[in-house]
């Protein structure tokens, strides 16, 4: 079972609400905070290299920098706290904007390692601030340092954004997205990427539910998240002998997002990110996303993001994770169980991909076969993997992901290229659409000797896909060996710039590249301009069965579009309960 990614603590357990706990406590209306036995190791204690001096001792009620007004601890990581502020230089009447995020880092971050953040936020908020995935990116709006008895910490301010997804699915039904809110997800995502990858020229290298979060919707929401903490202050622990109080987290902010907030959904926490225009060869990812060629050490680029997001849908809309018959957890990981599942759904890799791998020797022979062949699932295939779905709709999913999960890095389809797919841009008759409740964990018995746990040219015409409030055009892609296609443009204005680049910290400082970051108020906005390097040219070849594949979705698209055809009961796709 592949472990938690993030540590959040939301009450004394980490399965009850937030909500269900602040509501159970006394009628009071200021109540004081309840006090945790200083014996008990929570929130950021609880990490293996946890060390007291590192971190800033922040009190709720203090003001940093002469304008930000600590209110409420959102959560924490290996490096930093993050808290929910007031701007006190902002309009009492500002709504949401008054209140900022503020991640507070641990004062051990070298300077190299601030100076490599500091060129990619740069890069990330000058390439092109007309590109659509401009706004599915989060930026940075301010920095600042504070002090410590032991040293300083670099303090990054953001907008104020939702709980990651992985927290917010929980609010829906069977806690897993429906296909019509993948579906409004996706093109966000996709954009984002588009930015990152064709204008800035920076791999993610993290990309996954715990770094992707959506934005507020309701502009009262966070005045009522500030009065509910008044009322019912979170617990906390009394100061340690290093003076620090211990103050348990609270993120979640009460209503499901609706099909609006998750079409705003932003990439965050760049403190991984690397430019990909040069091959690059250190370990990235975490073990249950890892794409083959990082593995092998083949050399990695942008195609690795793609492989991320496909694995990441599984944990968005599965009940179980696409390699979740592997361990993950550090020290147990084995890369050859890992490559066993792979070779169970992409069949064995080509020789030509194997001789570019420093660690292909370690698993394959010279002829290229498989040394650990009892790792190959023979239950494990795509029609498998997808539980949840039925007919078109599965099918469509599976080449949808077909195109993100290849050996080759280079025959994956690029970010522009999927929101063309038409499992994004089909339209679908509501009508034709029977719902059906969620299916529930014990539904996928099929997969049970697989899982023992949960966790060619695209097809149809320019689309346009309304992305976070405005319309996104997506021009036709003339392939990946062809010239550079343009920007994606957006149709109608942009809105508000969000702030300046994004520079999230909360991440060793040892897998991540290096460069200062004194001054990073990027207050100047530059002019728009493309990429003179085209984000193709990684791209060398395309899969034989990505050439063919349009007959493929145009066979998918030429069924019978009625539920009786031809006298005979036409297979149903399984949905959930709409929104």
């Amino acid at each position: 079972m592949r472990p938690s990614l993030l540590k959040r603590a939301r009450s004394h357990t980490n399965r009850q609400a937030i909500s269900d706990f602040m509501h159970s406590r006394g009628n009071s209306p200021h109540p004081a905070a309840d006090t945790i036995s200083g014996h008990k190791t929570i929130e950021e204690e609880t990490l293996p290299k946890y060390n007291a001096d590192t971190f800033y001792p922040v009190r709720l009620g203090e003001t940093l920098n002469d304008r930000y007004k600590v209110l409420v601890k959102l959560g924490f990581g290996m490096t930093a706290t993050v808290w929910l502020a007031k701007d006190l230089k902002a309009a009492e009447n500002s709504g949401n904007r008054k209140y900022v995020t503020i991640k507070i880092n641990v004062n051990t971050l070298s300077d190299d390692y601030l100076k490599g953040r500091r060129a990619i936020a740069q890069k990330l908020f000058s390439a092109n601030p007309d590109h659509v995935g401009y706004t599915h990116i989060r930026f940075m709006l301010d920095t600042f340092k504070v002090k410590s008895k032991h040293g300083e910490h670099l303090c990054i301010v953001y907008d104020v954004l939702r709980e990651p997804i992985d927290l917010c699915m929980e609010k829906f039904p069977g806690r897993r997205f429906s296909c019509e809110k993948i579906r409004v997800l996706l093109p966000a995502l996709l954009t984002g990427l588009d930015y990152l990858h064709s204008e800035a020229g920076v791999v993610h290298t993290d990309l996954k539910a715990d770094n992707i979060m959506m934005g507020l919707g309701d502009p009262t929401i966070l005045d009522r998240f500030v009065q509910r903490e008044l009322e019912h202050p979170a617990p906390r622990k009394a100061p340690d002998h290093h003076g620090r109080i211990i103050y348990t987290s609270c993120s979640d902010f009460g209503e499901a997002p609706t099909m609006a907030v998750i079409a705003s959904a932003k990439i965050t926490d760049i403190g991984l990110a690397v430019f990909g225009d040069e091959k690059n060869y250190k370990p990235i990812q975490s073990n249950a996303f890892m794409a083959p060629e990082v593995i092998l050490q083949c050399g990695w680029s942008y195609p690795a993001d793609i492989w991320n997001l496909a694995v990441m849908l599984w944990d968005l809309f599965e009940n179980f994770g696409l390699f979740d018959s592997i361990d993950t957890r550090p020290g147990h990981y084995q890369p050859a169980k890992h490559l066993g599942l792979m070779i169970a759904l992409m069949g064995p890799p080509p020789k030509e991909f194997l001789k570019r791998g420093a660690k292909s020797n370690q698993f394959f022979d010279s002829q290229g076969e498989f040394k650990y062949p009892d790792y190959v699932l023979k239950d494990l295939d795509w029609e498998a993997s997808v539980s949840r779905l039925r007919g078109e709709e599965k099918d469509l999913f599976i080449d949808f992901a077909k195109k993100m999960i290849t050996w080759v890095p280079e025959e994956r389809w690029t970010a522009k290229q999927l929101l063309e797919h038409p499992f994004l841009t089909k339209e679908r008759d509501p009508n034709y659409l029977t719902p059906t409740p969620s299916l529930s964990r014990a539904s996928t018995a099929s997969m049970g000797s697989i899982i023992p746990s949960r966790t060619a040219t695209p097809g149809p015409p320019p689309t346009s896909h309304p992305v976070g409030g405005s319309t996104l055009t997506v021009p036709s892609h003339p392939g990946p060996s062809s010239s550079s296609p343009k920007p994606l443009e957006r149709t109608s204005s942009r809105p508000s710039t969000p702030g300046q680049a994004d520079l999230d910290l909360s991440r060793p400082p040892s897998r991540a590249s290096t460069f200062s970051m004194n001054s990073t108020n990027l207050t100047t906005r530059p002019k728009p301009k493309e990429r003179a390097t085209s984000d193709t040219t990684h791209l060398a070849s395309i899969n034989v069965d990505n050439k063919c594949s349009q007959d493929l979705i145009n066979s998918i698209l030429n069924r019978p579009k009625h539920p009786k055809a031809n006298g005979k009961v036409h297979e149903e796709p399984i949905m959930e309960e709409p929104s």
